[in-house]
């Protein structure tokens, strides 16, 4: 009886739990897409692979593929669509090139006017007013650090009103984490949803990570909120941060002054960012491509050397293969967990039970019901 009264005391409600039915269905993937991930500002990659004229980046964001371009150092986001026979424009994630459709060769200007039609006189006669009828939609970008935005929909508040506080925290963030040493897209067979949620709690470290994250820190989980975002920090285990100190002083690596045990990151919606002991930057992204599948986005920084002769060398090959193998197994781990709670969730119709060690879930829900109501 006892532990029946503290479990509804230390429990969320029913009425804060995104309820499970809303995790999948083509209506709820929709409504999603509308209300959430239209609204925000999104993530959609760095600055490091915008630097030079006509360098560009490509995103889906909820169902809309978006180019993000340099234009002589102008960073501009259109609808990754031509508007010819509506063929994706640019076809890999990053690259440098202008924004030529593949299909016909049509060429768009920094405006997203098709300005270069092959056979225009012949086969179209469009003047430079049906042109500019015929530009790609564009839409908002902005810049924080060198963390890149984008937002569908122009009306809320702008990006650092948004992003609070964690605003800073891109910032130093930017400033430090500027090796890239690994990055991939893995496919789930989850909604975003339950796969974003086993990164906002160490409840399941014991059962889901046995071997590998359970000794990686220690099960304590501070928790604070900026908004609709939030941060969990943990103390690495004494052996991983004797680890990484170890790694830090033979590679030369800086370390965050301010951020030295294991920090992590929510920025609403999707955005996760773990650092560990302040000397190693995981960022990703769990983006929605149906109700029932994501995609997980995610990159590994370290910070620039002091000691430029150990890049390339056998030591920091192994110390980068160590740490992109280990973020690998750890996201295969949850993975497996996220797709197992996926099927479950299609099976009931009752809200899950979210413990005081699962605030950060429901802090979580409780932004995302709060989307989902807004008109």
């Amino acid at each position: 009886m006892d532990d029946r009264v503290q479990q509804s005391q230390l429990s969320f409600p029913p009425d804060m739990v995104i309820p499970p039915q809303r995790y999948s269905g083509e209506a709820n993937h929709a409504e999603e897409a509308a209300r959430v991930f239209r609204r925000c500002w999104m993530f959609v990659g760095f600055t490091d692979d915008l630097r030079n004229d006509n360098d560009f980046i490509t995103a889906d964001i909820a169902g809309t593929s978006v180019l993000v371009q340099n234009f002589d150092g102008d960073l501009r986001a259109y609808h990754n669509v031509c508007t010819h026979r509506y063929s994706l424009i640019h076809l890999r994630p990053c690259g440098n090139g202008k924004p030529v459709c593949p299909y016909h060769g049509w060429v768009f200007n920094r405006d997203g006017v098709p300005v270069g039609i092959p056979g225009n006189r012949e086969h179209f006669g469009l003047d430079d007013a049906a042109k500019k009828r015929l530009a790609l939609r564009r839409f908002e970008v902005a810049v924080r650090g060198r963390f890149v935005f984008v937002r569908l929909e122009p009306a809320g508040p702008g990006l650092d009103e948004q992003l609070g506080a964690y605003g800073a925290v891109l910032d130093h963030l930017s400033e430090l984490f500027t090796d890239r040493i690994d990055e991939g897209v893995l496919p789930w067979s989850a909604n975003w949803k339950a796969a974003l949620e086993s990164a906002l709690e160490v409840y399941h470290v014991d059962a889901t990570h046995p071997e590998t994250f359970k000794g990686y820190v220690k099960k304590v989980w501070i928790c604070s909120y900026e908004g609709e975002h939030s941060r969990g920090v943990s103390q690495l285990s004494d052996g991983s941060a004797r680890w990484w100190d170890g790694v830090s002083q033979k590679m030369g690596l800086p370390r965050s002054d301010r951020l030295e045990s294991y920090d992590h990151y929510l920025i609403f919606p999707n955005l996760a960012i773990g650092v560990s002991h302040g000397a190693l930057m995981s960022v990703q992204t769990y983006d929605p491509v149906g109700p029932d599948r994501c995609e997980l986005h995610y990159r590994l920084f370290l910070g620039e050397t002091s000691k430029p002769q150990t890049k390339g060398g056998a030591a920091r090959k192994a110390v980068e293969a160590n740490v992109a193998g280990f973020n690998r197994t750890i996201l295969g781990e949850d993975q497996r967990v996220a797709e197992a709670t996926h099927k479950g969730l299609k099976q009931v119709q009752v809200p899950a039970v979210l413990g005081s060690c699962e605030e950060r879930i429901a802090a979580f829900h409780r932004a995302w019901l709060a989307r989902m109501a807004a008109e």
